[in-house]
């Protein structure tokens, strides 16, 4: 295949000051047979109008703006106008080294995959960007090799959330009528778990997958960001996501093997949604930290999605005692009316137990190997149990 042209889909909500350093890095590319198509989500701050000033100055840029509708109406709404021979996603609030694009071109027409992964990216915080990546090696997949050898890297269940690949739509590349016609498929109303969803979606129709390793792709990490606050999602929409993903694996005679993938996905959505759900249940300790018995003095080291809602469950029950809220990178916020601690205060603090608030296992061991390193006992640290969760009975509905 000839090196051909690339859509580059990005949904816009109320990015102002992130927008223009986004849109500069997609028109500093070197790939330059690409089309830039902003989806404005109904912003109401001055994204509209930079949206705007950028498609009148280049004619590689696509403004349209929609009444808010949410993440996945804003991806098929690019879906629907990528004329590319692939579409790329971006954020709003990220930017992407110069070179990514054509790296990715490169690789596609090379291999003429329905879908490319491209391993790695960096966070972005105010003072550090941290490289996250795994050991997953350049390969391309064909046919049987789709289902049976990359969708089982998605998901570890040997292990709680290790993934060997994400489904961030961010890390792929997906021809452009695979990537249309999945999106088409999920409801508006998905409002948590829609780029996984997507993502099984094209891997369960796609004949060729490429994994490559791409560094270029930068996650600014940002207070106010839908992704890094307490998500509003509600249980019914996660359950809407299980049903879709549900039917279509049934629809592709999946293995049963899956059936203990999909306990691990509805877990983590659940426990990103409305985590006080799973401490309802009568139990002799702290869902899913095991060793975190009863009436202990808990610290919640994490203060993303999970860990705000965990130390709101804690709040309201009085089976546990909250000894403080940590976090390296978030200290000082006060969400809910607790402050986030630094280490040190962790440290003074007074506790059983630190319940590693995190989801993606590497990330867990990053923390981990800190905690140690600072001293904190290696039986005071709690971590999720894949043993808990794959034998958990799941709330009504699920």
């Amino acid at each position: 295949m000839k090196h051909g042209k690339i859509s580059i889909v990005v949904p816009v909500y109320n990015v102002e000051d992130y927008l223009e350093r986004c849109i500069e890095s997609l028109l500093g590319q070197t790939y330059r047979n690409i089309e830039i198509i902003l989806i404005d989500d109904g912003s109401g701050d001055a994204s509209k109008e930079i949206c705007d000033r950028y498609a009148a100055a280049d004619n590689r840029v696509i403004a349209l703006h929609k009444e808010n509708g949410g993440v996945v109406s804003a991806r098929r709404a690019g879906a629907g106008l990528a004329t590319g021979d692939y579409v790329c996603s971006v954020d709003g609030d990220d930017w992407i080294e110069a070179d990514r694009i054509l790296r990715f071109a490169e690789r596609a027409a090379e291999t003429d995959a329905d879908m490319v992964y491209m391993e790695g990216y960096y966070k972005d915080y105010t003072n550090r960007s941290v490289l996250v990546e795994t050991c997953v090696e350049d390969g391309l997949y064909s046919g049987n090799e789709v289902m049976e050898q990359v969708f089982p890297m998605l998901i570890d269940t040997s292990s709680c959330f290790r993934r060997q690949i994400r489904a961030m739509q961010v890390c792929w590349g997906i021809r452009r009528g695979l990537f249309r016609s999945m999106w088409d498929q999920i409801d508006d109303r998905v409002s948590m778990g829609e780029d996984y969803a997507h993502i099984i979606l094209c891997l369960m129709e796609a004949e060729t997958v490429c994994l490559m390793r791409e560094r270029g792709y930068h996650y600014v990490m940002r207070e106010s960001s839908a992704s890094h606050t307490l998500n509003r999602a509600s249980l019914e929409g996660v359950k809407l996501w299980f049903r879709l993903v549900k039917e279509q694996m049934d629809a592709h005679g999946c293995r049963d093997e899956w059936n203990l993938h999909m306990v691990f996905l509805k877990m983590w959505y659940i426990m990103n949604c409305d985590y006080a759900v799973l401490l309802e249940k009568p139990r002799r300790f702290l869902y899913p930290y095991p060793q975190v018995k009863k009436g202990s003095r808990v610290a919640v080291y994490g203060a993303g999605t999970v860990g705000t809602l965990l130390v709101k469950a804690l709040d309201e029950t009085a089976d546990y005692e909250l000894a403080c809220w940590a976090d390296s990178y978030s200290r000082g916020r006060m969400p809910d009316g607790h402050m986030v601690q630094g280490m040190q205060e962790l440290l003074e603090a007074e506790f059983d137990y630190v319940a590693i608030a995190v989801l993606d296992r590497d990330i867990v061991d990053e923390i981990e190997r800190s905690l140690l390193e600072c001293g904190i006992p290696v039986e005071k640290i709690a971590t999720m149990d894949a043993g808990v969760i794959s034998g958990e009975e799941l709330p009504e509905g699920f």
